[in-house]
């Protein structure tokens, strides 16, 4: 993806490199005209670059002029319609699109092989994580560790990486592993020292349960068609971590159905001052800003949202000294269309 967008003059210039085969050979001066990989604001081209290109085809491609700058996340797009027809027409659309810019689609992946009748198909992953077709589950895997292997923090610290989990839909796996990996910070344990018998065995153990994730399935879609929506929003914290989570009512006739579309959460730093008061400020805030990304996103209309913010605690006027300026973002954050 970053190499079909062109750097112009004079940035090309910033990415010059030096070149030459043998010791003996005269230095080469090359330059780089597309976007190099790695470099810091190399996603923020591209991504800029098919959002330009999305608004100056508008007039051409009006169905998917909006489609490309909310439903891609770099170079995935994950897109639906209410019909085969209507997905068949965004994905013509779309590959035209792109393809004005040179950006060609390698793979396609659909819950439904009509839609992708005269295309190749290929399993897929979208937003890292694996999605089943056949079921429209997403689905969460973890490579085992090897037994034999010292485990060291530097190996901890890997193994939490592996869980890929953009949506925070296993965010209390991860948060826990995080808290784990707080208190070897605790401890000052050195990147390549072995735990201690004690924390090896806890680790051990905890780790073991990881092959759960196996068994997590997410449905894709979220809600019912043609139903009633709701958009519910929960909080909490502790003295050791704070979080948030969304979820999606919907109901038709009698038929009620609940789905979690995200979730959010962050370890308490070591350096901060822990105050429950606050932290639960700090969870409050970090729900405002999540269901507020979540009602801007989404492309549906719910009835109404709730939250649970914390609103007694935030009119209490004792803890005033806490008010500047984080209860200002959270009131700024919500909006006047909330039911609180």
């Amino acid at each position: 993806m970053y190499r079909c967008v062109q750097v112009s003059h004079p940035g090309d210039y910033r990415q010059c490199i030096l070149w030459r085969e043998n010791d003996t050979d005269e230095i080469k001066t090359y330059k780089l005209n597309t976007v190099t990989y790695d470099t810091k604001p190399a996603a923020f081209l591209a991504i800029r670059a098919m959002h330009q290109l999305a608004i100056d085809e508008e007039e051409n491609f009006p169905l998917v002029s909006k489609v490309v700058p909310r439903d891609f996340y770099v170079d995935d797009m994950l897109s639906g319609g209410n019909s085969t027809a209507e997905v068949e027409e965004i994905r013509h659309q779309v590959a035209a699109l792109l393809k004005k810019g040179e950006f060609l689609f390698r793979k396609w992946c659909s819950n439904d092989p009509h839609a992708l009748r005269d295309v190749p198909t290929e399993d897929c992953k979208t937003f890292g994580l694996t999605w089943d077709p056949q079921s429209d589950n997403f689905i969460f895997s973890f490579t085992p560790i090897d037994d034999c292997k010292v485990v060291t923090k530097q190996s901890i610290l890997s193994s939490i990486a592996s869980l890929y989990d953009p949506l925070g839909l296993i965010g209390p796996v991860i948060t826990k592993a995080k808290m784990f990996m707080e208190h070897l910070w605790k401890l000052n344990l050195q990147w390549d020292e072995s735990l201690l018998q004690s924390l090896y065995s806890s680790w051990i153990k905890y780790i073991s349960k990881f092959d759960l994730t196996h068994r997590f399935t997410f449905p894709r879609h979220i809600s019912m068609t043609s139903s009633v929506l709701q958009i519910h929003g929960f909080c909490d914290a502790s003295l050791a971590s704070y979080g948030a989570c969304v979820y999606v009512r919907s109901q038709l006739n009698n038929v009620i159905k609940c789905e979690l579309v995200c979730s959010k959460s962050t370890v308490v730093l070591l350096k901060t001052l822990r105050s429950v008061p606050k932290l639960e400020l700090s969870a409050a805030f970090l729900l405002a800003e999540l269901i507020d990304t979540v009602v801007k996103y989404l492309a549906f209309h719910s009835e109404f949202v709730t939250k649970e913010i914390y609103f007694e605690f935030i009119e209490n006027k004792r803890e005033s000294s806490l008010k500047p300026p984080l209860l200002f973002n959270i009131l700024t954050v919500c909006s006047n269309d909330w039911h609180n």
